[in-house]
């Protein structure tokens, strides 16, 4: 009955005497050594198992082609059987197939070992730690990152919070893992040994016993410290661009220096999330400091603040004149204050100097709380916002400088038009009234002599008729030539007239059609505008007569709202305007040019070889504006 209780058993069980010589094997013995039951008897245990450890044992399995195989892992466990003298007369083999649990085993010991060479070769920090934040395990990434010199040393730490920069993030670390049972892309704040700052992002997970608790966690942080410099180098640049992109679409807008000043302080001051602060301009002629755009300032202070520089000698240099600077991206920022009332009421400022080829223009005023500190980056900011301010009101006062020396040369060229119209004038009525008069009495005085010589000298009566001829063509030329200087019919019958008589002198000895017409006019013109057209309408004609070779001239003067269009254009030649300087042409449309300036109107020429010519003026209407402003003047 035992027998058959054995061959149900899974293990192999062999009982042998005592010399191990197999009397018995039940059929799982058989079935693990490979050996049939007759094969199995009269051997020694020893001849079958290979005994290379105590306790496990390779069993020599053979096939039936004698080649080897792998063999079956089997542990052995032998009993001895004794009588009731306490004899041994047999003994009992136990033999349990332990294959797939050694080759678990292996395969564990594998991973372990992968998991090591994971572990030690990663470029990535990983530590584990215990609940209780006490550090178990850290790789030499770890250590090296953290710029420690060992892993016993940073295994000694007291705490894995040591490592943190807030330990609150350690915590919600943790709290996250034992919610979720892990964490991934978690940004945390690293000390190294030197205490300098590391930026990672960590994922982790939970280490578990065999029942499934929670017995500590494991880290991998991807230093990315390099990337966050990277974003923040990028934001601040963002900044600084932004910054003065503003100022430079305001320069594009106006040319106003305090509107630009003003629109750089608001925006410094946004970026920087500061609420107050000034820009004060070097004024050379009063040896001070003028403040040009603030913010936030003047409300603590009563009465009128006084600026003074902490440092004197600074405060001395900036106002002397002819100071120079070598050109930096960065000054030194300085301290300056903003003073005022009975009791000394003080404002600290911090500045930043605003340069330009090698001088200094000003400088921006921060106030600044008292716990709040700029950060390089800042400091970089305001240095290249001071080079750009520096830049932009320098040009802003070569602007104005222009401005003004345009103006002035517009009023100079105003004034010499003016007296070249009115010496026009003078010579023409000259030429018309005395020298045409004068010859007017010669030739009487002729026709006289004349009728006195006639009964007795033909021949002098032929000469003195020839001088007469001459004397009235020389009054003709004198007519033709005070017209030209100044057409009586111009301040006698107004611009049409005046044009129209113009144009039909030339189309007596000229074969160009002209088309001529006025619109709008049921007044005459302010005579200044008058003899302003009447001057660029001659010399478009002109130069169309002498150089454009054209058929057609058209010109068309209308009266429009605001403004009053000249419109002269011709089917002839054309030319290229980059390549016609110097020419007569040339100075006839820059005459044109500044007589429209001179009106306050707009000249455009558009043309090309080929093309013809097409020349646009537009002038304001004086009569409009005039009767513009009577309206407002009534309705104030």
């Amino acid at each position: 009955m035992w027998l058959q209780v054995f061959n149900r058993l899974d293990q192999g069980i062999l009982i042998s005497d005592e010399k191990d010589c197999v009397r018995y094997a039940n059929e799982a013995a058989v079935r693990l050594t490979g050996l049939r039951a007759g094969e199995l008897i009269g051997r020694t245990v020893g001849h079958i198992l290979d005994c290379s450890r105590s306790t496990t044992k390779s069993l020599r399995k053979e096939g039936p082609n004698g080649q080897g195989e792998e063999p079956p892992c089997i542990e052995h466990t032998a009993s001895p059987i004794t009588d009731g003298n306490g004899e041994v007369i047999a003994k009992l083999h136990l033999l349990e197939d332990r294959t797939f649990q050694v080759r678990l085993e292996d395969s564990l010991r594998q991973m372990e070992n992968k998991y090591r060479l994971l572990f030690d070769g990663s470029k990535d920090m990983i530590f584990t730690h215990s609940r209780g934040g006490i550090f178990k395990d850290v790789n030499q990434a770890c250590v090296d990152t953290l710029g420690y010199d060992s892993k016993e040393e940073l295994l000694s730490l007291a705490s894995v919070e040591r490592i943190y920069i807030n330990p609150v993030h350690r915590k919600v670390f943790q709290e996250q893992i034992d919610s979720f049972g892990f964490v991934k892309d978690f940004e945390i704040g690293l000390k190294k040994r030197d205490g300098t700052c590391l930026y990672c992002l960590g994922s982790g997970h939970a280490v578990r016993d065999l029942d499934g608790r929670i017995t500590g966690y494991e880290a991998i942080l991807k230093d990315i410290t390099a990337r966050m410099d990277g974003v923040r180098n990028l934001h601040h640049q963002n900044r600084e661009l932004s910054l003065l992109h503003s100022i430079a679409m305001k320069m594009n807008v106006t040319q106003n220096l305090e509107e630009i000043l003003k629109l750089a302080l608001d925006k410094a001051l946004e970026v920087l999330n500061l609420g107050s602060g000034a820009i004060f301009l070097i004024n050379e002629e009063r040896s001070a400091f003028l403040l040009k755009a603030q913010k936030g300032l003047f409300q603590g202070l009563p009465g009128d603040p006084a600026l003074r520089l902490y440092d004197q000698a600074l405060m001395q240099s900036l106002l002397e004149r002819n100071r120079f600077l070598k050109p930096q991206r960065t000054f030194p920022p300085f301290k300056a204050s903003l003073e005022a009332g009975e009791h000394g009421e003080r404002i600290e400022l911090l500045c930043f100097l605003i340069t330009a080829k090698e001088t200094a223009s000003g400088f921006i005023a921060l106030e600044l709380a008292p716990n709040r500190q700029l950060s390089y980056r800042d400091y970089q900011m305001l240095g290249s916002l001071g080079n750009f301010l520096g830049s932009a009101i320098d040009y802003a006062c070569l602007s104005r400088t222009v401005r003004q020396h345009r103006e002035e040369l517009r009023r100079l060229t105003a004034r010499l038009f003016t007296s070249q119209e009115e010496e026009r004038k003078r010579i023409a009525r000259e030429l018309h009234d005395m020298t045409g008069q004068a010859l007017t009495a010669i030739s009487f005085a002729l026709d006289a002599i004349v009728k006195a010589l006639r009964p007795q000298a033909d021949p002098v009566e032929e000469q003195l008729l020839e001088i007469k001829k001459q004397i009235n063509h020389t009054y003709q030329e004198i007519r033709r030539i005070s017209h030209r200087l100044h057409p009586a019919i111009l301040s006698e019958l107004g611009l049409e007239p005046a044009l129209e008589s113009c144009f039909e002198r030339i189309s007596r000895y000229s074969p160009l059609e002209i088309d001529f017409r006025m619109v709008g006019f049921q007044e005459r013109m302010d005579p200044r505008i008058e003899t302003i057209l009447y001057r660029i309408s001659q010399e478009a004609i002109n130069n169309t007569v002498k150089h454009s070779q054209a058929k057609h001239f058209k010109l068309s003067i209308i009266k429009s709202y605001p403004n009053i269009i000249f419109l002269a254009e011709d089917d002839g030649t054309g030319f290229d305007p980059d390549q016609f300087e110097g020419s007569r042409q040339a100075l006839g449309l820059l005459g044109m040019r500044e007589r429209a300036s001179m009106a306050g109107g707009t000249f455009s020429l558009r043309t090309g070889k080929g093309k013809g010519t097409r020349i646009r003026i537009e002038i304001p209407n004086k009569e409009i504006q005039d009767e513009h402003c009577c309206d407002n003047n009534f309705a104030g």
